[in-house]
């Protein structure tokens, strides 16, 4: 692989952790009312924009890794992603029951169908950071790295057995 697409994927790789960065700082605090809708969800069409040139970009770099690496990867990766994911769901429900507890007890606000309202799913402006976050990028080059080892893998039984069909 050329350094110009070593160069190209790790900017790419750049841009979407600014994207995470700045959809984490739309958050909204819980003692704010905020009624212009999220703004962070503008970095999402990025994230996956971006999706298949970066597993492309992976895929060209890891086509010269020993075949007995990528098949490790195939089994760690997902058993990584899984344990992020159980983490992201923790630190969701830790952050709701933080938000929720706010926003009773402010003056005038106390409302508890508001309070699950704002919290009920990590799209609210109030969880924005929730949705971007250091885990929940890791997590998305994660799951980059996992499909283009999946596509390499593919690509060499394909070269291997070329009379099979999948």
């Amino acid at each position: 692989m050329n350094r110009k697409r070593v160069y190209l994927l790790l900017a790419l790789l750049f841009t979407c952790g600014v994207a995470v960065y700045f959809g984490s700082l739309m958050t909204t605090h819980p003692k704010q009312i905020s009624g212009n809708g999220n703004l962070g969800l503008i970095f999402l069409p990025v994230l996956l924009l971006f999706f298949l040139p970066i597993v492309s970009g992976w895929t060209n770099l890891i086509e010269a890794v020993d075949q007995r690496w990528l098949a490790i990867g195939v089994i760690a990766l997902p058993v990584l992603l899984t344990s992020g994911y159980r983490n992201q769901q923790i630190e969701f429900e830790k952050y709701r029951t933080y938000v929720i507890d706010v926003v009773m007890n402010q003056e005038g606000r106390g409302d508890l169908a508001y309070a699950k309202s704002i919290t009920s799913d990590v799209f609210s402006t109030y969880m924005n950071n929730q949705l971007f976050n250091l885990n929940t990028f890791l997590m998305y080059i994660g799951l980059s790295i996992w499909v283009s080892i999946l596509i390499v893998l593919f690509q060499k039984k394909k070269l291997t057995n070329p009379n099979e069909s999948l």
